[in-house]
């Protein structure tokens, strides 16, 4: 943790601060090629309402390549970007000066497990569908009028997260029930679907 990290403290963001720490992170991650998407509770403000969502007060993006992230901290922090803790294969968490409120980086990876590797990648310690991290949409979605990238199909990625009822805004502890809900069930999922595409194998 540098300098900067040891004094900070985390504070809800306003949407301008939400703003200004978005727009810069995603900047400086296309500078370095680092692939990256608006997730979670962004990600549902960008697709559902254009902005962010009320309530919400931290930013949330996924990074496919955590070694070239991990590269590029010392570019990242000679351009206004702060890591404040790592947690990692997970997560990295990063603010800025002059600023409150924090950015999280969410690191997608491959599953090493054969039985889930086919179907699953891990987020958050956690599994979930690949099938619904193939592909980037740059050029669709917006937060306050400028365009971030997002999964090609988000819809569908959130319906996977939120439930069926994303579109309907909720308290921000009932969105984030539904989604550990999702996401603790998930594995035990797959495992049932491998289980019946080798029974009908051998049978």
């Amino acid at each position: 943790m540098d300098e900067a990290g040891d004094k900070y403290v985390f504070n809800s963001m306003t949407h301008d601060d939400m703003a200004a720490i978005l727009a810069l992170s995603t900047g400086l991650l296309k500078d370095c090629g680092i692939e990256h998407f608006l997730a979670f509770g962004t990600l549902l403000g960008s697709v559902r309402e254009g902005n962010f969502i009320k309530g919400d007060d931290d930013v949330d993006i996924i990074v496919a390549d955590e070694g070239r992230l991990f590269n590029s901290l010392p570019y990242l922090k000679e351009h206004g970007l702060y890591i404040n803790r790592i947690f990692e294969t997970e997560l990295y968490t990063f603010h800025t000066e002059g600023r409150k409120g924090h950015i999280d980086m969410y690191i997608l990876r491959p599953i090493d497990r054969w039985v889930y590797r086919n179907w699953c990648v891990s987020i958050r310690g956690h599994y979930a569908p690949k099938r619904l991290f193939q592909g980037t949409d740059t050029t669709s979605y917006t937060i306050g009028g400028k365009c971030y990238p997002c999964p090609i199909n988000p819809e569908k990625l959130l319906q996977w997260w939120y439930g069926k009822t994303w579109r309907i805004p909720q308290s921000r502890k009932a969105t984030e029930d539904v989604l550990l809900r999702r996401l603790e069930v998930f594995p035990s999922m797959v495992l049932r679907k491998v289980k019946r595409k080798l029974k009908l194998n051998k049978g």
